[in-house]
């Protein structure tokens, strides 16, 4: 029994399922022990079938014990089944109205990148899963965390299946950062070239294929590897990394190398935010538990304006790692927007039409979010 269910009020309908569980426990039980001793039976006969009378005379025995009209051991466990699932119906309608019947709280998970150091900040204690955006999207799409950030391609790869958080997400309006193509020449030297794409980026890695197909006119060879910008420019003429690495290497840049800045290349082509991940739950989490997803989000929104006011506190946490100074921390944590408003929206779904031209994301993907908002 678990501690929610230590504290759940007593009900005949909770009697009743306690009553039916200890039932079926011990039917199984029962039956196991007598299919061993029926087994020893046979091994000790020479394997020839022995009489069936004691097999139903422990039939009838359980038959009057459970009381079930059932004519076979599996029809009675269906039968403690059935009862026990209309007993869990009548529970759960038992419940007040607008409170939803005793369960976990929903799992949280964020980026460990810097990008979610305000959220982090202003969720305080709260206990939270951390990954990379490819780890917390999988996390995300096989139920090991119910609401997180997703990256912007996989919340378009996946739309049919999730719902994004109104006015939560991770993006910016010109530069950002910490999403970075980096050359040894011009953009315009990449064409015919090769680009490596650091395996932890998603929307920045296909971002920099558009902008340098649709944008700078240029055709290169893309592939995908570990994030380390050394060893990705040893066989490559660029680079794209994102997060903390990217954010290293843009403050304290590498002497020859150009750092083109994809947040801000995108402001300038299309004169909209860049949004690089939303905030989403699974449709079927979101069916199934709504007044939950709503306090998540409402937690999440919360936390995020407490982290952008006190962005002073934030950044001083985040330098605490010797990594970054404090004063880089605030030039970055500045760039950021936590928000989505009508410009973040218009970017999303023009992001999203440019990639299912490419056939990166469902000629479909849209935006939906938790709540009916469009």
């Amino acid at each position: 029994m678990t501690a929610q269910q230590e504290h759940a009020p007593v009900t005949p309908a909770r009697n009743r399922i306690d009553d039916l569980d200890a039932k079926l426990i011990a039917l199984i039980t029962e039956r196991r022990r007598i299919s061993a001793g029926i087994q020893r039976d046979r091994i000790a006969a020479g394997g020839v079938r022995t009489d069936t009378a004691r097999e139903r005379e422990i039939f009838r025995r359980y038959h009057d014990a459970f009381g079930s009209a059932g004519t076979t051991l599996g029809s009675m466990v269906l039968e403690i089944c059935r009862g026990r699932l209309g007993a869990e119906r009548e529970r759960a309608a038992a419940v007040e109205p607008g409170r939803e019947p005793d369960t976990p709280p929903l799992r949280l998970g964020v980026f460990s990148f810097a990008n979610c150091g305000a959220v982090r900040w202003g969720l305080g204690d709260r206990q939270v899963a951390t990954g990379t955006p490819e780890a917390m999207a999988a996390a995300l799409l096989a139920g090991e965390v119910d609401v997180a950030p997703i990256s912007l391609v996989e919340y378009l790869r996946h739309h049919d299946r999730l719902l994004a958080l109104p006015d939560l997400g991770i993006g910016s309006d010109g530069e950002v950062l910490s999403c970075q193509l980096f050359t040894r020449g011009p953009l315009t030297d990449l064409d015919g070239g090769r680009v490596a794409l650091g395996s932890t980026s998603r929307t920045a890695a296909l971002l920099a294929t558009i902008l340098l197909a649709e944008w700078a006119g240029v055709n290169a060879e893309y592939r995908v590897e570990p994030p380390v910008l050394a060893d990705m420019l040893r066989g490559a003429d660029g680079a794209v990394l994102i997060g903390d690495a990217a954010l290293a290497e843009t403050l304290h840049p590498h002497p020859g190398l150009h750092v083109h800045d994809l947040g801000a290349l995108w402001r300038e082509w299309t004169g909209l935010p860049m949004v690089f991940a939303v905030w989403a739950v699974r449709r079927a989490t979101a069916l199934r538990r709504p007044a939950a997803v709503s306090a998540a989000h409402a937690t999440l929104l919360e936390a995020a304006q407490q982290g952008s006011r006190q962005l002073d506190e934030v950044a001083e946490s985040l330098a605490a790692n010797g990594l970054f100074t404090r004063e880089e921390m605030s030039r970055y944590l500045a760039t950021l927007e936590h928000s989505l408003g009508g410009r973040h929206i218009a970017g999303i779904r023009h992001f999203a039409k440019l990639a299912a031209r490419r056939g990166a994301v469902p000629d479909d993907a849209d935006i939906t979010f938790f709540g009916g908002q469009s």
